[in-house]
């Protein structure tokens, strides 16, 4: 009797973008729409996952790796900030994610995301606290309403300024950029150096 061959799973890669809170989870599925349009290319091969898990460094790190749906193959990016975190605990967040057998990037800006939403309306050279930046996005020139109840409701009014964005961000951040050197930068953020692997696109 002849055995059957056993079918090996195609198990296609899923890229998983883990989000500390809605505003994120928002942002990054407004770019899974944005790239995904028709005049855009993208590597359909890699559906793209967003989730907001409500939690933070190594408290997201550790949900993350527990989460049953990740197979290895997976592209994994954490995004979170400095914030509230100390210089150790990043370290030791950024330090187990290199170790782990997942293939896990850390999408980080210093001292909140919103550092890479303000460079979608201007460069950002001077150092902001998380409530002066909300302050600042709460003008008449940029979201114009309270930001801190805006929750990435409005986030649609950045979709044609990502290039604007990255552009300003580029000035701040290289792919040299070394975990010990970045979470010292103030302002800092790498969004825009993985915007070009997560969606597959140079047209931003």
């Amino acid at each position: 009797m002849r055995k059957r061959k056993s079918r090996k799973l195609d198990l296609r890669p899923t890229v998983r973008i883990y989000c500390e809170g809605k505003t994120e989870e928002n942002y990054f599925n407004m770019l899974k729409q944005k790239y995904h349009q028709a005049n855009i290319s993208v590597n359909s091969r890699y559906p793209i996952k967003v989730k907001n898990m409500s939690r933070s460094g190594m408290a997201l790190l550790h949900d993350v790796l527990v989460d049953p749906k990740i197979n290895v193959q997976d592209r994994i990016y954490l995004v979170f900030d400095h914030d509230e975190h100390s210089s150790e605990e990043l370290l030791k967040c950024f330090d187990q994610a290199k170790k782990s057998k997942y293939n896990i990037t850390i999408l980080f800006s210093n001292i909140c995301f919103e550092v890479w939403i303000l460079m979608h309306f201007r460069p950002v050279t001077a150092i902001y606290t998380r409530k002066q930046l909300f302050s600042k996005l709460s003008g008449k020139n940029y979201f114009n309403e309270e930001y801190s109840r805006n929750k990435g409701q409005k986030i649609n009014i950045l979709y044609d300024k990502v290039a604007t964005a990255k552009k300003n961000a580029d000035r701040i951040s290289s792919p040299s950029d070394q975990s010990t050197k970045i979470i010292k930068k103030d302002p800092y953020t790498n969004v825009n150096l993985h915007l070009k692997e997560i969606f597959q696109t140079d047209q931003y």
